[in-house]
């Protein structure tokens, strides 16, 4: 919802409803109808098709490597919730009674709008970059993208300017949040999945939502009754009782 690129993609579809009047509203309803009319019907159906997407989004994620595959079923599975949409919104308002035949045009012209939706949601939801944690900074560093031969899988999902050396992982809602020593990136991937992406790089799970590489720890510490790792950009990660012995032995020494 914090999304420009979203907000400004509504607005000019909007726009484009209104002063071209299909359907035949431009004969039938004034400007301040037809505006209010198509406001309320992109809002409803692109409220009904980002939710079902975002949940379809998260479900797929971890199961279709090929992103134009994913957005294709993303957009089958919301258009005829789109349409519906669309046909509710019509019969409310201007009494256009639903029938089959009303609804398969629908379906046919909600399912590029779909798409269109799919696309939107994807990108927002895939390209969002985190905001810094104290210590921390987004990275701005114009220099081209690193060599990745050798590198774990998960940095290939980074953005060139954010690929480094792997240093945390975290769990943020649906997202992973990977740091790298060039910055920090949200990507819609399962932490499980994004564990199994590390390759090599040596470090160790503290807990069920944080992993951190070997190099990056400062030291162990005590916090009252519970361990955190101090990080050396200063960070604390949670030591859960599942991991502490796991990370006694590791860090314990430092």
């Amino acid at each position: 919802m914090r999304s420009p690129r979203l907000w400004a993609t509504f607005a000019i579809v909007v726009a484009v409803f209104v002063a071209v009047g299909p359907s035949g509203t431009m004969h039938d309803m004034g400007l301040a109808e037809r505006a209010a009319f198509w406001t309320l019907l992109h809002g409803a159906a692109w409220t009904v098709a980002i939710l079902i997407i975002t949940l379809a989004e998260i479900w797929l994620a971890g199961r279709l490597v090929s992103t134009p595959l994913l957005l294709t079923i993303n957009a089958l599975i919301a258009a005829p919730f789109v349409a519906s949409v669309v046909e509710l919104v019509r019969w409310s308002w201007i009494g256009a009674t639903p029938t089959l035949a009303s609804y398969g045009q629908q379906l046919l012209v909600c399912l590029p709008l779909s798409v269109l939706f799919s696309l939107l949601t994807h990108l927002t939801m895939s390209n969002g970059v985190a905001e810094p944690q104290d210590g921390q900074a987004v990275s701005t560093d114009p220099k081209p993208a690193i060599n990745l031969s050798g590198q774990p899988p998960l940095i290939a999902r980074l953005k060139p300017e954010i690929r480094g050396a792997l240093l945390h992982l975290s769990v943020e809602d649906h997202y992973t949040v990977v740091t790298t020593s060039r910055g920090r990136q949200l990507i819609l991937l399962r932490f499980s999945d994004a564990l199994r992406e590390i390759g090599a790089t040596d470090g160790l799970q503290t807990h069920r939502s944080h992993w951190v590489a070997a190099d990056h720890v400062a030291k162990l510490e005590k916090s009252g009754s519970r361990m955190i790792l101090r990080l050396k950009s200063g960070a604390e990660i949670p030591v859960s009782r599942s991991f502490a012995e796991a990370v006694r032995r590791r860090f314990g020494n430092r």
